[in-house]
């Protein structure tokens, strides 16, 4: 019997996800979330033994989204598969997936033999199941990763605007969003907002990651 979990902000998509799988006697429902945060909070009150094998996780979720949730549970809970269930088919939104640890990434429109086959996928094979839609995105996304780069980026390759760069440099030289708020005369949650449009754009979840992408474009 394979333990399945469901994090989902729309109550109606929780429901017809569970419809979809209430047929298949071989997957059997563990319990639901609305978001990110619910997810982890029912998760840590429940022994490991009855964790779910498989969470369907849908990426847009007030509170605590998909792709934070995947990235944070990924490393606390390894033994846990994550399938991503959405209705997004953008590349940014594939690769920060696949980069927080998804094991899958499906569409909510998938049918129900495509998603139990899926979920079956990871569990038995350790597979990355993924629609075909998106399966042709993401080859596309390896192949543009692939292509020699020849000449260093600047933060305005990366959509960066100049506040985020100047707030940049100051992560680089170590300073904390306090410091950075003091120096440009901004808020500490603008700071911060600022620092998570950065991370995004850049595609990096660390500071020593951005550190090393600086120095390697000196940026500074």
């Amino acid at each position: 019997m394979i333990k399945v979990a469901i994090v989902d902000d729309n109550h109606i998509n929780r429901g017809t996800i569970k419809d979809k799988l209430e047929p298949y006697q071989d997957i059997c429902l563990d319990f639901e979330a609305k978001n990110g945060q619910e997810f982890i909070f029912k998760l840590e009150r429940i022994p490991k033994e009855e964790h779910p094998h498989v969470v369907l996780m849908d990426l847009e979720m007030p509170i605590l989204d998909g792709i934070s949730t995947i990235s944070t549970s990924s490393l606390r809970f390894p033994k846990i598969k994550f399938i991503v269930l959405t209705i997004y088919e953008d590349n940014d939104k594939i690769f920060e997936a696949i980069k927080s640890g998804a094991s899958g990434y499906l569409l909510k429109e998938d049918k129900a033999v495509n998603i139990v086959e899926a979920i079956k996928n990871v569990v038995e094979f350790d597979g990355i199941p993924m629609s075909p839609a998106i399966a042709r995105r993401a080859m596309k996304i390896l192949s543009e990763s692939h292509q020699p780069k020849t000449a260093s980026q600047t933060p305005a390759d990366y959509q960066l605007s100049f506040r985020e760069t100047e707030i940049l440099k100051e992560l680089v030289k170590g300073s904390s969003p306090q410091d950075i708020a003091d120096k440009l005369f901004i808020s500490p949650n603008t700071v911060r907002t600022h620092v998570n449009n950065i991370y995004k754009k850049l595609h990096l979840n660390s500071r020593t990651q951005i550190i090393n992408l600086a120095y390697k474009n000196k940026w500074i």
